[in-house]
């Protein structure tokens, strides 16, 4: 998503990261769905390194899933695939996962009250290899890093996996990824879009600082709307050039 570059930062108190099955609180981006916590530590991207090829199957793609080309995610030069069920499973969650070229299949479930669809996005935050994972209930978005052919839930500082909130609570609006704080690489941002009546409003951007499994609020920052789209891009779901509209999997309409 291409926001204007200005200052760093979603909001801070976008809490720290959302339950997974709550509505996240991250207007900027981050948020817990309960608690809201913008500690940062220091952001050492998740690693995204797999083995080259991963063969490894620790899931079984559903019958029926929907699927799409997605990102190389095991460093073997070719693109994989990301599923997710089309109908849930025993239990109500909606599987999901990604199928490697060589082979390997990995996956996890969205567990939510939501009544809607679910929905996946593979993205790569920098564009240098910090995978991720943003599976939306359409009330907030859950971050998983992915390393050696799996899921990782990030965690906030609460212990509780990282959720940024869509409208639902209040803390956010949407997910985007751009360099906010302006040392030339992309940024994972919690974004929160706050119309006004003699204008077109601002964005708070929230930086969420990924290290390893955990996931910390960073520094905020609000930009002015310069353009009509960028309030459509602080109410999506979307990294660099690829948007969960156009790019991620939903398990239904």
């Amino acid at each position: 998503m291409r926001l204007p570059r200005l200052a760093v930062g979603l909001l801070a108190p976008l809490v720290v990261a959302g339950c997974a099955s709550s509505g996240g609180s991250s207007a900027s981006g981050t948020s817990s769905s309960s608690s809201s916590a913008a500690s940062s530590s220091s952001s050492a991207a998740p690693s995204s390194s797999s083995p080259a090829g991963c063969t490894a199957k620790d899931a079984t793609q559903p019958s029926g899933a929907a699927t799409k080309p997605t990102l190389d995610v095991d460093g073997d030069g070719k693109p994989d695939t990301v599923w997710i069920a089309t109908q849930p499973d025993a239990d109500g969650g909606v599987p999901f996962g990604i199928t490697t070229a060589a082979g390997g299949t990995f996956g996890t479930t969205i567990r939510s009250a939501s009544p809607v669809a679910r929905s996946v996005l593979v993205a790569d935050v920098t564009g240098k290899g910090e995978l991720i994972a943003l599976a939306s209930d359409n009330r907030q978005v859950l971050l998983y890093g992915i390393s050696s052919c799996s899921f990782v839930p990030e965690l906030n500082a609460q212990g509780q996996q990282y959720a940024f909130d869509l409208g639902f609570t209040g803390f956010g609006t949407g997910v985007g990824c751009v360099d906010a704080n302006g040392d030339g690489t992309p940024d994972l941002v919690g974004l929160k879009y706050e119309p006004e009546t003699n204008g077109a409003g601002t964005i708070k951007r929230t930086i969420v600082e990924l290290d390893g499994p955990q996931a910390r609020n960073g520094a905020t920052d609000t930009v002015t709307v310069t353009r009509a789209s960028e309030a459509d891009e602080a109410q999506s779901v979307s990294c660099g050039d690829v948007t969960l509209a156009e790019n991620g999997v939903s398990s239904g309409p």
